[in-house]
């Protein structure tokens, strides 16, 4: 029979890339780490890492059974606080438009008597990618998530707007689709929902458009458009306070474009009492964290 400890060896060993690493992550010797991995794959019938250089990385049986002893895990976790108060700490994750705006004031709704949150902050692919390997217990992401574990569903609705400085060179309401694809675009990173929805929503109708700059976060292209380097489509939450005071104007209104906000979780996980709450504050507080 495969035991927890076993399990938290593997992952540990997954993580870190050693045993002698992994013991001291989980306060284990090195060779009671080597045994008890050795025990665990003994049991399975299989090896589960193979050794490169000086590390041990996962090899085909490994990322199998990855997603399962996180799982395992997890729910030996959720077991532990079952009967607490409020359900423990919850591991949230988002996406970053939603983690820099609107997951702070769905996190000062809490409970009295809640732990608190353990959040991570990323791309939608990234953030997804957590949630299936079962480190998150809920994703609130920008983009559109296909993962046959996640269960997606549509949270709420969120508006984006064309913007550049004030007093830009190409500053005018009424521009042509050529002159909107020549102008110098500042665009996310891919893998990030705000730019898989713009690609696919604008850029693909413009031809030939004028990718200047790929920043790692909306904050970072905002900045860029207040230095005057060019023209992006960022959500309104992230440029409502400029454009209300005159530093960012709206170019081409009626390409304004919408997109969904999604909730993601793992299908298989078993959804604690606090996190039941706190899906329950997401889906209650839509209109209140407009704007």
């Amino acid at each position: 029979m495969i035991s927890l400890r076993q399990v938290q060896v593997f992952l540990a060993v997954a993580e870190q890339g050693s045993t002698t690493a992994a013991g001291e992550a989980i306060a284990l010797s090195q060779s009671a780490t080597s045994a008890a991995l050795a025990e665990l794959e003994q049991r399975l019938g299989v090896e589960l890492f193979d050794r490169v250089g000086r590390k041990l990385v996962l090899n085909g049986n490994g990322r199998v059974f990855y997603p399962e002893a996180r799982q395992l895990l997890t729910q030996s976790e959720q077991m532990t606080r079952l009967f607490s108060d409020r359900g423990g700490r919850l591991q949230l994750g988002a996406s970053t438009t939603i983690g820099n705006y609107l997951l702070p004031r769905l996190l000062a709704q809490l409970p009295t008597g809640q732990t608190g949150a353990q959040v991570s902050i990323a791309n939608t692919g990234d953030i997804a990618e957590q949630v299936a390997r079962c480190e998150l217990e809920l994703g609130l992401v920008e983009g559109s998530v296909q993962h046959p574990d996640l269960s997606v569903k549509q949270w709420r609705r969120d508006e984006m707007l064309i913007v550049a400085a004030a007093g830009s060179a190409w500053l005018r309401s009424d521009m042509a689709d050529a002159e909107l694809a020549a102008a110098p675009w500042i665009v996310r990173e891919r893998g990030s929902g705000t730019r898989s929805v713009v690609e696919q929503q604008l850029l693909a109708g413009l031809d030939r458009v004028n990718i200047a700059y790929e920043l790692g976060s909306s904050e970072a292209i905002r900045s860029a458009l207040l230095a005057g380097l060019g023209i992006s489509c960022l959500s309104r939450q992230v440029v409502a306070r400029e454009l209300d005071s005159g530093e960012l104007v709206e170019l081409a209104p009626e390409r304004r474009i919408s997109r969904w906000f999604y909730i993601v979780q793992h299908r298989q996980r078993r959804q604690t009492p606090a996190l039941t709450r706190f899906i329950e504050r997401c889906l209650s507080q839509v209109d209140g964290l407009s704007g």
